[in-house]
């Protein structure tokens, strides 16, 4: 009975028979946002989450049974506040930064956003350090004053397990003269059709402030997904979602979380359902089991409370509960979960990201500090 639940929950998540596995296709996108260049975690005292070289191990340890899709929605390479471009710590923000590019390259990313906050050192800048990344860097609505040309390509798509998928990059507003920024719901909808016929799924990777954030399912209808930056406040799996349009996710700041979207396609053409809160509602139900098994792990439950009618009462409820909940779940072909990741100490760094952010810091010629 102990193994009940455990099984239900990675049956449902990854297809376990040999007929499943050959008709279906998985695709995972990892996201994240709202770095503002930090390379070591919040240096929180309670819950001291993120950084880079623990992303990296996450990414190529714990996901190591399927490469996903890494992708950030901007606002990666420079911290809040204004930056003076002939103060004396300005050096050490370009140097940062620059570095932070090849940082990301050594974790995985293929497609990152360039968000508003990006541009604090001039759009020549933020163009000089990432023209030659084997990154993707995007942004279909901001266009250089002088030229009137896109500083960065439109979108980028790729193809995983037979899926295409296509990423559109947008910015709502910036404060600099040298940028136009052209309309983001308009430009994001021009590519959205341009491309929409061409992919399976549509990933729109937005900037934009919290008190706009709220109506992005009405503004881009025919997308799939659309994450997050310039928005803090995370999402949870169980956040609630429109009915309609694309599934939107915001991952927080400072890069202590990731959100995490596995699909799973059995029929391209048909809609992918969202099952994130049921299953969330299923991860908490095996926790709580867990920890009453963890009373005694070589007896049953039953036998561990066999008199306390009340937690055996409790135990059936959760054991009623998560069957329907498996049954029920077991039913979606076509379906999507989302999973918001806390990059915690429990996380250990990944070694090469580690003595790469190492090397870096022990050749400044200014203050590197962790926080």
């Amino acid at each position: 009975m102990k193994k009940f639940f455990i099984v239900i929950l990675f049956s449902i998540l990854y297809a376990q028979s040999e007929d499943a596995t050959k008709s279906t296709q998985n695709v995972s996108l990892v996201a994240t946002s709202n770095v503002f260049a930090e390379y070591y975690d919040c240096g929180c005292p309670k819950a001291p989450l993120g950084g880079l070289a623990r992303k990296a191990f996450f990414f190529k340890n714990m996901m190591s049974d399927r490469k996903p899709l890494l992708v950030d929605a901007g606002n990666t390479f420079f911290s809040h506040g204004v930056i003076n471009p002939d103060g004396l710590r300005v050096n050490q923000k370009k140097y940062k930064a620059k570095n932070l590019v090849g940082a990301l390259e050594l974790i995985g990313y293929d497609v990152v956003n360039v968000g508003s906050n990006d541009f604090k050192l001039g759009s020549s800048f933020i163009k000089e350090i990432t023209s030659k990344s084997s990154i993707n860097f995007i942004s279909a609505n901001l266009y250089d004053k002088n030229t009137n040309e896109l500083l960065f390509k439109p979108y980028h798509t790729l193809e995983y397990d037979g899926v295409k998928v296509g990423f559109i990059g947008l910015s709502e507003a910036t404060r600099y003269d040298s940028i136009i920024n052209k309309n983001f719901i308009s430009e994001g909808n021009k590519y959205i059709e341009l491309i929409g016929p061409k992919v399976d799924i549509v990933v729109m990777l937005v900037d934009i402030s919290s008190s706009n954030a709220v109506d992005l399912s009405n503004a881009f209808p025919q997308a799939d997904y659309i994450f997050l930056s310039g928005v803090t406040k995370r999402t949870e799996p169980r956040s609630k979602q429109a009915q309609d349009g694309p599934l939107v996710y915001s991952t927080g700041i400072q890069g202590k979380h990731l959100s995490i979207v596995d699909i799973r396609i059995k029929d391209i053409n048909k809609t992918i359902e969202d099952v994130s809160a049921p299953f969330s509602r299923l991860q908490e139900i095996d926790f709580r089991l867990k920890r009453l098994q963890a009373k005694n792990p070589s007896k049953t439950l039953e036998q561990i409370y066999a008199n306390d009618p009340n937690v055996l009462t409790l135990v059936t409820k959760y054991q009623k509960e998560a069957f329907e909940l498996g049954q029920s779940l077991a039913k979606y072909g076509d379906r999507s979960i989302f999973f918001s990741v806390p990059l915690s100490p429990t996380i250990p760094d990944d070694r090469d990201v580690a003595a790469f952010i190492e090397k870096i810091a022990d050749n400044a010629d200014f203050s590197f500090e962790k926080p």
